[in-house]
C-alpha cells in the first residue's frame, strides 16, 4: 500500500508553470508550445500525444528548445495522473500515462512514482532499477532544470537503498551514457545533497562471514567501484537484526564488516579501510517501515553500510 504516491504533487503544477512562462524561450515555435500548454491545461491526452509527435520536425523550433518543449509535453501527462491521483484513483490505473510520459521525455517524477508503483507490488528488482534512474535524472541540470526538495531526493534515495537490498538478485547501478560515469546509488552527491552513508547488499550466510551468491556480486562491484574512484579512506559498518545475543550481534557485525574489508584488499584497494560492528543497535532509516513484513525489516537490518565522511 502506498501511503503518499505522489509526496511531490503540489510542486508539479507550479514546476510546469515555472518552465513554460517565460516569454521567448520558445524561439519561433509558441504556437506548438501554447498548444501543448492548452492540452495539458485541459486533460486532453490525445492532443496532447498529437502535438508531441510534432517536436521532432517542426521546422519553426530551434533545436535547442526540442528537449525543453519535450519536456513540457512529458510532464503534461504527469499534470493529468495528479489530477486522477486527487480524484480518488490509484497510482497503479496510472501507469500507462506514466509510461507514455516517459515516451515523450524522461522525468525523474514519472521514475520515481513508477519506482513506487514496482516497490508496493514488492517487485523490488524493478522498482531499484526505477529509483535510481530517478536519482541521475534529478543530478541532470540538462533533464531537471530545477531540482526537487532536498526531502524528495533523500526519499527517493533511501527507497532505492531498501529495494536494492530486498531484491532476490544483486541490482548494479546505472552508467551514465554521456559521461560514464556510475549513478545512482553511486552518487556521492545528489544535487547539493551529500550521500553519507550506502547501504550495501553484501548479504552472507546465517550466522556465517560467508558471502550469499548475491553478496559476493555487491562485494565485487564495490570493489570495482572503489579501484576506480580510489578515495583515500572508507568505513565499513556491520550490522545486524534484532534477533538474538546482543554481544553476539555486535561481534558477528564486526567480523562481517572485517570479512568485505579483507576482500575489498585482496581486489586491490590500497586505500584505508576503517571496519565497525554496530551490532543490532542502528536498525536502518526506513522511509515508511509500514510498507514491509518483520521479515523483511529483519533482512532490511543485516547489513553492511558505506559511510562517508
Amino acid at each position: 500500500m502506498i501511503r503518499h504516491p505522489l509526496p511531490f504533487a503540489v510542486p508539479l503544477i507550479a514546476f510546469i508553470i515555472w518552465l513554460v512562462a517565460p516569454a521567448g524561450v520558445w524561439g519561433d515555435c509558441a504556437g506548438l508550445a501554447a498548444a501543448i500548454q492548452q492540452a495539458s491545461r485541459g486533460g486532453d491526452l490525445q492532443a496532447l500525444a498529437d502535438q508531441a509527435r510534432r517536436i521532432p520536425t517542426e521546422p519553426d523550433c530551434a533545436d535547442e528548445y526540442r528537449v525543453t518543449l519535450s519536456r513540457v509535453a512529458a510532464l503534461g501527462y504527469l499534470r493529468e495522473v495528479q489530477r486522477r491521483l486527487a480524484g480518488g484513483g490509484s497510482l497503479a490505473d496510472q501507469e500507462t500515462l506514466l509510461r507514455q510520459s516517459l515516451g515523450i521525455a524522461p522525468t525523474w517524477q514519472a521514475q520515481a512514482m513508477l519506482g513506487d508503483l514496482e516497490l508496493a507490488r514488492k517487485r523490488y528488482e524493478a522498482a531499484t532499477l526505477a529509483f535510481q534512474e530517478a536519482l541521475g535524472l534529478i543530478n541532470d541540470p540538462v533533464a531537471t532544470p530545477k531540482a526537487p526538495p532536498e526531502a524528495d531526493i533523500q526519499s527517493i534515495f533511501r527507497k532505492a537503498a531498501e529495494c536494492r537490498l530486498l531484491a532476490e538478485r544483486y541490482v548494479g547501478v546505472p552508467v551514465n551514457h554521456r559521461s560514464g560515469s556510475a549513478e545512482g546509488l553511486a552518487l556521492t552527491s545528489v544535487r547539493g545533497w551529500a550521500v553519507q552513508r550506502v547501504p550495501l547488499p553484501v548479504t552472507f550466510e546465517t550466522g556465517s562471514i560467508a558471502f550469499t551468491p548475491k553478496g559476493e556480486q555487491a562485494a565485487s562491484d564495490l570493489a570495482d567501484y572503489l579501484l576506480q574512484q580510489n578515495p583515500p579512506e572508507v568505513t565499513l559498518v556491520g550490522h545486524t537484526d534484532d534477533r538474538g545475543a546482543d554481544q553476539e550481534n555486535l561481534a558477528l557485525s564486526k567480523r562481517r564488516a572485517e570479512a568485505l574489508a579483507a576482500y575489498l584488499r585482496e581486489q586491490g584497494f590500497e586505500g584505508r579501510i576503517r571496519t565497525e560492528g554496530a551490532g543490532e543497535s542502528q536498525p536502518i532509516d526506513l522511509d515508511d517501515p509500514d510498507r514491509y513484513t518483520q521479515e523483511e525489516i529483519w533482512a532490511l537490518n543485516r547489513r553492511v553500510e558505506l559511510v562517508r565522511y
